[in-house]
């Protein structure tokens, strides 16, 4: 089932998050980010399918997940300093939407912005087509230090 997928997802980006705890200067953020992903990865292994006319719906996103994501998301939007990108998080429930967050070019970001997003189009790819959990915990780690360079890349663009 996808949201078992999806549940494992967000346990690995908590995890990626919790490597970097020690000596980061916005630990607290990271803290925070750590909570939401373990309460979506329960929610999303606890939820029950939504059944409609008999038929059991898998392309839905389970609210007790979601809502946990979408608090991350606003988190990382309040506290970019912290260097995550919400981008990331997209990353955990693509198995059921199927959709991963755009990156737009980056106002006068030329060919070193260009390569940046080439190189996460590639990692999201090749997540997409992985199945191994170790590869895919290395593609997330990898994505989420890409959309960080992007992230950092932004703020010196337009500074």
């Amino acid at each position: 089932m996808n949201t078992t997928a999806t549940a494992a997802r967000a346990r690995d980006l908590a995890d990626i998050l919790r490597t970097r705890l020690d000596g980061h200067p916005h630990r607290a953020e990271l803290l925070v980010f750590i909570g939401h992903l373990h309460t979506a990865a329960e929610g999303f292994e606890t939820a029950e399918p939504l059944v409609m006319d008999g038929v059991t719906i898998t392309n839905c996103t389970p609210a007790e997940g979601t809502l946990p994501l979408l608090m991350a998301v606003a988190h990382a939007e309040d506290h970019r300093e912290a260097g995550i990108s919400e981008a990331v998080f997209a990353y955990v429930t693509a198995p059921i939407t199927r959709r991963t967050y755009r990156v737009e070019p980056l106002a006068g970001g030329g060919r070193e912005d260009a390569e940046l997003r080439t190189r996460i189009a590639l990692a999201e790819y090749d997540l997409t087509t992985e199945g191994d959990p170790t590869t895919r915990y290395a593609l997330l780690a990898l994505l989420v230090q890409l959309h960080g360079d992007h992230l950092a890349r932004g703020g010196q663009v337009a500074a």
